[in-house]
């Protein structure tokens, strides 16, 4: 399914390229961010990156499609004392999106807002005291050593999320820009993003 829905995104690229280098209108993005995510007792902090592609439609609008990994952190060595917060958690993150950006253009570059939709595979492991119960994912009791137990919380799933995003694009060149945005994303099953991006746009 995943591989469908990458090969799918990709075909829509190459064809919005096709279009919008005729057009002379296209961009492309590639980014680093740094997210905060949550979901019940999972919450995790880490970096991701993204690129993407995007067509200016009209004056005031653009459509970007891209690849975005949201966060990849994993757990730190589990002790008796760091089961239950967010040093025992792991999250990963990525997702395919789609997105529309309303822009209002000046001198220094481009202020722009964000609403699109992403489809997010979203795995993340939480390892809680022994005999604990899971509000998310699937509970297993696990043997950390010889003195310690825990229990795993165990989230594999593919899920719907919403984004929502501020941002500017700075001019550096006639082709190059600056690009520093803020997003919030919210999903199914209580999953929350939050996350800053800095990338550099290529005008083509």
């Amino acid at each position: 399914m995943k591989k469908r829905t990458l090969s799918g995104l990709m075909g829509a690229l190459l064809l919005t390229s096709t279009w919008a280098q005729a057009e002379g209108a296209m961009y492309g993005l590639l980014g680093l961010n740094y997210a905060e995510a949550d979901q019940e007792e999972i919450s995790a902090k880490g970096p991701g990156y993204s690129f993407a592609m995007g067509y200016e439609f009209h004056r005031q609008w653009f459509v970007e499609l891209g690849y975005q990994q949201l966060i990849d952190e994993d757990t730190d060595a589990l002790t008796a004392d760091n089961l239950g917060s967010e040093d025992s958690n792991s999250a990963t993150g990525d997702a395919i999106y789609a997105a529309v950006l309303g822009k209002a253009a000046s001198q220094a570059g481009t202020l722009f807002y964000r609403l699109g939709l992403m489809s997010v595979k979203w795995q993340a492991d939480s390892y809680l005291p022994e005999g604990s119960e899971c509000a998310q994912g699937q509970a297993t009791e696990v043997t950390v050593n010889a003195n310690l137990n825990a229990t795993r919380c165990a989230v594999d799933d593919t899920v719907i999320a919403g984004v929502v995003g501020l941002g500017f694009d700075f001019v550096l060149t006639e082709t190059v820009d600056l690009r520093l945005e803020a997003q919030h994303i919210r999903g199914e099953d209580d999953l929350q993003v939050n996350l800053v991006q800095l990338g550099v746009r290529y005008n083509f």
